[in-house]
């Protein structure tokens, strides 16, 4: 069974429809009220085993457009969401096995975009990248499996810049690269999560 990506905005949709033609790809919509609506619907959503996947601003200079988060926690408005468990490891192996770099780390889900000294301020509490509906999102009744997502932007390559169609192409096709790779795997990734499981519990994960 193909993965189910949840994606809010359409670009992003688009993007992982061109790299995953027979996953359902689900946009939850743009923002904090429309992630959070949608993650109100409870089973009306979509099925258990969705990814989270879309774009993000980083908020250090030591990433570049096109690179790749899986998150581990989400910071948000209220108590830290954690978004990491066995999905999100074999999520993150599968890319990197593709040739895909996808890192480990926080994000910080935020109410409006963030510019220059903003993107400094969530650096300090340890956020790699922003978004607009991570946080929301994971308050949904199945929750995303695994939250990732790609640069588009950073502090030294901002929002307004003659650059930025081409900093999102490249990151968007990076998200047809990562819809692809998910859906062709062999195994699926709900397979997968079962075996790392059964191993943990026997003690062959350390």
């Amino acid at each position: 069974m193909s993965p189910e990506f949840w994606c809010p905005l359409r670009l992003e949709a688009r993007a992982a429809r061109r790299g995953a033609a027979t996953a359902t790809v689900v946009r939850t919509g743009m923002g904090r009220r429309r992630a959070a609506a949608f993650a109100g619907r409870g089973a009306d959503v979509g099925r258990r085993g969705a990814i989270l996947l879309g774009l993000a601003g980083a908020v250090t200079d030591s990433l570049d457009p096109g690179d790749v988060i899986v998150a581990d926690t989400v910071h948000g408005p209220g108590p830290d969401r954690f978004a990491w468990g066995p999905a999100s490891e074999v999520i993150r192996m599968a890319l990197r096995e593709a040739g895909i770099s996808a890192v480990r780390g926080p994000i910080r889900s935020v109410a409006r975009p963030v510019r220059g000294a903003g993107r400094r301020r969530l650096a300090r509490d340890g956020a790699l990248v922003a978004d607009m509906e991570s946080w929301w999102l994971l308050a949904a009744d199945p929750p995303p499996l695994a939250v990732v997502r790609v640069v588009s932007d950073t502090p030294s390559a901002e929002l307004a810049s003659l650059w930025l169609p081409w900093r999102v192409r490249r990151a968007l096709a990076v998200v047809s690269r990562i819809a692809a790779t998910l859906e062709s795997r062999e195994t699926p990734i709900g397979s997968d999560i079962g075996r790392r499981l059964e191993t943990a519990a026997s003690g062959g994960i350390s």
